[in-house]
């Protein structure tokens, strides 16, 4: 069983839920490495300071630049200090309708679980939490960080997302919003909506695979081989001239 990377308690209205915290993600992506070229020797990163000299990372230290080329050092545990609590809890401030929480704050998941002894105190609150549809709002400090958190039951057991603060979203540039655009044609609509509802479907997360992942390892193998690489570029694909004919094309295709 992995080791939990932070153990406390889930805190609220003066309750106590004792919680382990375990990571909830196994990135899978392909890892490359850095060679060099000519030998295919691997690459190092070293620490160098504004001289070209190599560094130890014991002399390495935390500065916050306060004006041009003017900064405070900071030692760990002065940041340490910084964090709020001096209990290993995640203070809930406040319960939310779940549907009222945009994903676009949700950061990363943990899973949740209760320690020997708090099994009972665990399922209580998941329950609670299950039938309000409530979703707890509060902060954490992890990874000698306070950040705002979410705990939300999923299929009997608590899960922490931690999120973003409104200030860490960027609000759409005036560039990024579409121009001269008129309302859209009606017909045009609800042609679009029907090819939405043929392709409406119930959400099963494992049939989405990382086929960039599968492609990179079909070709990697195909390299060793020897086998030659197509490198020609994708072409982008070019906006329809006529977008009702467009639409009509594709439910007419749909429905043979």
């Amino acid at each position: 069983m992995p080791r939990s990377i932070w153990n406390g308690a889930v805190s609220f209205a003066g309750v106590d839920v004792p919680v382990k915290v375990f990571g909830a993600t196994d990135p899978q992506g392909v890892q490359f490495r850095e060679l060099h070229e000519p030998d295919e020797g691997e690459i190092a990163h070293r620490l160098v300071d504004d001289d070209g000299k190599e560094v130890d990372r014991k002399d390495v230290a935390k500065g916050f630049e306060v004006r041009s080329g003017r900064y405070v050092v900071l030692e760990d545990d002065e940041i340490k200090a910084a964090s709020a609590t001096k209990r290993k809890t995640l203070d809930v401030e406040h319960f939310v309708p779940r549907e009222q929480i945009d994903p676009d704050v949700y950061d990363r998941p943990y899973y949740l679980a209760p320690p020997e002894g708090a099994e009972e105190a665990y399922a209580v609150l998941a329950a609670a939490l299950k039938r309000t549809g409530r979703v707890g709002i509060g902060r954490v400090v992890l990874r000698s960080r306070e950040q705002l958190a979410a705990v939300m039951e999923a299929d009997g057991m608590l899960r922490m997302h931690t999120m973003r603060f409104a200030d860490e979203i960027a609000a759409p540039r005036k560039s990024d919003r579409p121009t001269g655009a008129k309302k859209p044609d009606e017909r045009m609509v609800k042609m679009a909506a029907q090819l939405v509802d043929g392709l409406t479907a119930t959400f099963k997360h494992g049939k989405y695979r990382d086929t960039y992942r599968d492609r990179v390892l079909k070709l990697v193998k195909r390299k060793a081989k020897g086998e030659e690489i197509d490198t020609a570029p994708a072409k982008a694909p070019e906006p329809s001239d006529d977008l009702m004919a467009a639409l009509e094309a594709s439910l007419k295709g749909r429905k043979r």
